[in-house]
């Protein structure tokens, strides 16, 4: 037994398949049939005597058109035709269907016709080569009492708006030199109904496609893959001489899933009906390696002797049966008693929990980034729903919400991607429920809740009000603080500033009662003498001149420290080189100057300058003093963070025997210069001869 190119699914009023019916209306027909109007071929009713009777019409082709409410694009349509009469096989004998994308279907349009796939019906297991699909159409050979056809076929066009059915006469052998559109004795043709469904295998049914198990041999041509395959009208069934008891088909759904409810459909045309009677279903965990493990959930279903009638269907959900969870990876359908044949199932259907969720919030039209708390003041709220991440086929859910806060809030339906609103009066909490369609038109049995809240604006809330009348005294304490800091840290530097001034009031005090009274101390030494000599001495006279402009050479370096014009290094750095210069000079040395040109305009402030000064001084004097030299150098260096001043001279070398204090050659002073403003003072003597000293200071280079 073989399938063609096409499929069947039997109409059964109230009830849904697994994808949802496209909406439909009859735009035209080529015949009318009269006191029967051309929208009972869209109202579900498949009885005989219902729809259009092509009588007297048989030799002429026909058409039907079918508008959609909007334009529909898919991949696949399934579209099923009833043809029951109580005229025997007054069926079409072949049947063209197109499609076009005109905004106004009409019979003289734009059509395209589709290419059927595969072709089933409803007696596929008595007569499955009578229906046949052609290159566009579907051709149906004479011997069949009544059938219903489905058909899946690829569409060429996209956002199709309308369907065109056409009755293509074709010669028959009992009406001579006649062509006819039906199959009847007078070739005569009836069509009771007329349903399209857009991509059928797109379902929220995880079953759909995925692979059967038979636990033993099944009838020949009757395959286990025919429970998943999506069409009501193929079955299957245990082999007759296969031992009945425990038998089971076992669907495998590819993970583990937490369920909504089960579908088990029974066989269309009614033979042995009693086959789908006191079954039992089960729910298998997955044992770690892929294989079925423990049965977590199981049900007794039929057992008072009743069965599924044809084309119908039980609807199995958790309370049904008993375990742990209505989950599982595996499905099984097992036969728990001595009776041949059983389970005979057409379709098995399951269909996971759905968990949609709020996905955007808007206030007033602008977005919140976040879905809970709303901006004080909001007037309108808006926000959409959306498949959970694990639903199914999310673009084909629907969802309804309403209010729980409101006595008898109707539901209000729409599709994913809508703004649902809600006025907000006044602050509070605005609590909705909400659940997701199935796309076999059932509504989930999971219902998920949310709650929006407006809060009120600051000024109306007293707890706000607290925490606004605290947060202001800690501000105030706080600044109050910061204030008295800032005044703590004013005095402080006015005092750091006393102390610095007063240090160099003291620092000059020193230098002029050391330096300058030194000096004039002896210029009225050598005064006295020449007062007291009998005779003027003119080499005492010289000497004291000297003295005298000695001494002002020192008040003049004084009041050059002093002088802020002077606080920069390159200022330091030429006073130096001109100091130095005139003194080895009249010593007899020569010197030699190494001055880096970096940094000469940043500022160096008197309480380093005349330190450093000083020092300087102090080196030299004792070069002409002790060092029995021939030749200085002077070099300065500045890195940003540091002064680093040398002096070093070709003498003897610096040699300190022991018991020898640091003050007898002015070394202490230099040291006590130095560390008073965070220097050092190195004194080594150089492996080549001589001594070099290295004044360092730390300073920060600021223009």
């Amino acid at each position: 037994m073989t399938l063609r190119r096409a499929i069947i699914i039997a109409f059964i009023p109230g009830v849904l398949g697994a994808a949802p019916l496209l909406p439909l209306r009859v735009v035209e027909s080529s015949h009318m049939n009269f006191g029967h109007a051309l929208a009972e071929l869209l109202d579900g009713d498949v009885n005989p005597g219902n729809g259009l009777d092509m009588d007297q019409a048989q030799f002429k082709e026909l058409a039907i058109v079918f508008a959609t409410g909007t334009p529909v694009s898919a991949q696949v349509f399934q579209f099923t035709t009833w043809h029951i009469s109580k005229e025997r096989s007054a069926y079409p004998a072949q049947l063209e269907l197109s499609v076009t994308s005109d905004e106004q279907p009409a019979r003289s349009g734009n059509w395209k016709p589709l290419k059927p796939g595969v072709v089933m019906t409803d007696v596929f297991p008595e007569a499955p080569d009578l229906v046949r699909a052609g290159e566009e159409t579907i051709d149906m050979a004479a011997g069949l009492d009544r059938v219903v056809v489905t058909v899946r076929a690829t569409t060429p066009l996209t956002g199709v708006t309308g369907f065109r059915l056409r009755f293509i006469p074709v010669m028959a052998s009992h009406i001579s030199g006649q062509k006819v559109i039906g199959r009847s004795a007078g070739g005569n043709c009836v069509i009771n109904e007329f349903q399209i469904q857009p991509d059928p295998l797109r379902s929220s049914n995880v079953a759909l496609g995925r692979p059967v198990r038979a636990s033993g041999p099944v009838y020949i041509g009757l395959y286990p893959h025919f429970l998943t395959d999506g069409f009501p009208a193929s079955f299957s069934h245990p082999a007759d001489d296969q031992p009945a008891r425990d038998f089971h088909f076992e669907v495998d759904l590819g993970r583990t899933r937490a369920l909504d409810y089960l579908v088990l459909r029974s066989r269309l045309d009614g033979v042995r009906a009693e086959r789908l009677g006191d079954y039992e279903v089960q729910l298998l965990a997955d044992d770690g390696t892929g294989q079925p493990g423990e049965v977590q959930w199981k049900a007794r279903m039929r057992q008072d002797g009743s069965h599924v009638p044809p084309g119908g269907r039980d609807v199995i959900q958790a309370e049904d049966g008993t375990g742990e969870k209505f989950s599982g990876r595996f499905l099984r359908i097992v036969n728990p008693i001595d009776a041949p044949s059983r389970p005979q199932v057409a379709e098995v259907e399951v269909y996971p929990e759905l968990h949609p969720r709020i996905s955007n919030v808007t206030a007033d039209g602008r977005g919140t980034g976040q879905i809970n708390e709303v901006p004080p003041m909001t007037k309108l709220l808006g926000f959409t729903i959306s498949a959970g991440p694990d639903d199914p086929v999310p673009e084909l859910l629907t969802f309804r919400w309403r209010r729980t806060d409101a006595a008898d809030a109707p539901w209000i339906e729409f599709k994913g991607g809508e703004i649902m609103k809600i006025s907000l009066e006044k602050p509070g909490i605005y609590p909705i429920e909400f659940q997701a369609r199935h796309t076999d038109g059932r509504w989930s049995r999971q219902i998920q809740t949310h709650a929006f809240v407006l809060p009120a604006p600051w000024w109306r809330s007293p707890l706000r009000l607290g925490a606004v009348a605290l947060s202001s005294c800690l501000v105030a304490a706080g600044l109050g603080w910061w204030i008295s800091i800032r005044r703590l840290r004013h005095k402080l530097q006015l005092a750091q500033a006393a102390r610095a001034i007063e240090q160099d009031r003291l620092r000059i005090a020193r230098d002029m009662h050391d330096d300058i009274g030194a000096r004039l101390t002896h210029v009225a030494m050598l005064a006295d003498r020449v007062k007291r000599s009998p005779e003027r001495e003119p080499g005492m006279l010289t000497k004291l001149a000297g003295e005298a402009r000695n001494t002002v050479g020192a008040l003049d370096q004084i009041v050059w420290a002093v002088n802020p014009r002077h606080d920069t290094l390159g200022s330091l750095s030429d006073y130096l080189c001109n100091h130095v210069a005139e003194y080895l000079a009249d010593a007899g040395l020569s010197c030699e100057f190494e001055i880096s040109e970096e940094h000469r305009d940043s500022v160096l402030p008197f309480a380093i300058r005349h330190p450093l000064l000083m020092a300087v001084k102090e080196a030299v004097q004792n070069v002409v003093k002790h060092a029995d030299a021939s030749h200085v150098t002077i070099s300065l260096e500045s890195t940003g963070k540091t002064i680093e001043l040398s002096v070093c001279d070709d003498g003897k070398g610096i040699v300190r025997p022991e018991g020898t204090s640091a003050g007898q050659d002015g070394l202490a002073n230099m040291e006590g210069r130095l560390a008073e403003i965070g220097g050092t003072c190195t004194i080594v003597r150089q492996p080549a001869g001589g001594t070099r000293v290295t004044l360092s200071v730390p300073w920060s280079a600021q223009a």
